[in-house]
């Protein structure tokens, strides 16, 4: 999950900001471990150094942002900074080998716009080899032995009443649970096409709308509803994945 770290020396900006991205969060389930507000830069610096795992920070330009940029990349180079400027000619003076912007916004972004950056970041975060995330594998156990499976490891899970299957590309477990608790704990990576079935996105190899049909890089394949139709054309269409029709 990804840190969000938000920087505006007009603190009424940052708050408002902050609130705004909380709000996007929770309306797509993307998980965060926290959303935090600067002012102070000195404040944002005590942040970033005690801060060394993949995070997102969204940067007011000001004349300390240089320094900023430059710390944040010393600590994680893999890091994301989105830069907020005040209009839009600001853009070539700001984009520096430093910074290297993964988007770009106006202050007081509309919340289409701020909620495409955002999708954007997040997909690319979930693609990335060897991400470590608090909830990478969810525990389980089958008749008195424990188990843990990586996320990133499923192909799908299937769940009729309270049986849980999940299959990967070389075994499948059954166990009695919850939906509710392995989607609480998944990656922002998998999402539900029917009452029956959720898929990791990361392993959809094609998908047919009209037959309903999706095509899985295993070889597999998994009907979806009507309901969940217009869900997985959004989120394909959101991460920029290809070949679909």
């Amino acid at each position: 999950m990804l840190n969000i770290f938000i920087y505006n020396r007009e603190k009424d900006r940052a708050v408002s900001l902050k609130k705004k991205c909380i709000a996007h969060l929770e309306e797509t389930g993307k998980k965060s471990e926290v959303v935090k507000d600067f002012s102070d830069s000195t404040e944002l610096y005590t942040a970033i150094s005690s801060c060394d795992k993949i995070s997102l920070y969204m940067l007011k330009k000001d004349n300390v942002l240089k320094k900023i940029s430059g710390c944040i990349r010393e600590i994680n180079d893999m890091s994301y900074i989105v830069l907020i400027l005040n209009r839009p000619e600001e853009m070539l003076e700001s984009v520096t080998p430093a910074a290297r912007p993964s988007g770009i916004l106006l202050d007081n972004p509309d919340d289409q716009r701020l909620g495409a950056v955002l999708d954007e970041i997040y997909a690319d975060y979930a693609r990335l080899p060897g991400v470590s995330e608090i909830n990478n594998f969810y525990s389980f156990r089958i008749r008195g032995i424990d188990y843990k499976v990586q996320f990133c490891r499923m192909v799908m899970i299937e769940v009729q009443s309270k049986k849980i299957t999940i299959r990967t590309e070389s075994q499948i477990f059954e166990f009695y649970d919850s939906l509710e608790t392995v989607m609480k704990n998944s990656p922002d990576y998998f999402i539900r096409v029917h009452r029956s079935f959720v898929v990791n996105t990361n392993f959809i190899k094609m998908v047919n709308y009209s037959e309903k049909t999706i095509y899985m890089n295993d070889g597999s394949t998994v009907f979806f509803s009507r309901t969940y139709s217009n869900t997985i054309k959004e989120y394909l269409r959101n991460t920029l994945k290809e070949n679909f029709f």
